[in-house]
């Protein structure tokens, strides 16, 4: 028999607290990385909800499959980067963020990109083009899409930096 509390009311169980469509989709790459399904290609793109937990999963993502593609120098750089960028879509985006990584031509390409509020609104990492000058080799927005460049190998090539 169930105990009934002072109001004469059954007491609610513990409520359950499911993780967001982020952090499912975070869990699900890294499984796909540790089983080997997901380090052979050299690109990769995710659809992040505009949500809090975008700028988690974003970095947990990006970590994921540098390790996966044998670039965990470049890892933790990605990580910091890759959050400042989600974290000024989530500012500025009424829809979906979509994240891509690609390595080609010797470079660690991210971009981030989504559906920003108002006619005149651009991704704009602003407030972080100091930290993107400091740690990318180079970095830009064009359109919509806020993105950066680190090399791949041990030197960087000859790339200039700014906003397209």
């Amino acid at each position: 028999m169930r105990a009934i509390d002072r109001r004469g009311a059954r007491p609610r169980p513990p409520a359950v607290r499911l993780p967001s469509r982020n952090a499912l989709l975070a869990m699900a790459d890294a499984l796909a990385v540790r089983s080997g399904w997901a380090g052979r290609e050299r690109e990769a793109s995710w659809l992040l909800s505009a949500r809090p937990s975008a700028v988690q999963a974003a970095r947990r993502l990006a970590v994921a499959r540098l390790s996966a593609w044998g670039l965990r120098r470049q890892a933790e750089t990605a990580e910091v980067l890759v959050g400042e960028l989600v974290s000024d879509a989530l500012r500025r985006c009424d829809g979906r963020i979509r994240l891509e990584l690609r390595v080609e031509d010797g470079l660690l390409r991210c971009e981030v990109s989504g559906v920003f509020a108002g006619a005149g609104a651009r991704p704009g990492p602003a407030p972080h083009r100091s930290l993107l000058a400091r740690l990318a080799c180079c970095w830009g927005v064009c359109g919509q899409v806020a993105w950066f460049e680190l090399p791949a190998g041990r030197a960087c090539p000859g790339h200039s930096r700014g906003v397209d």
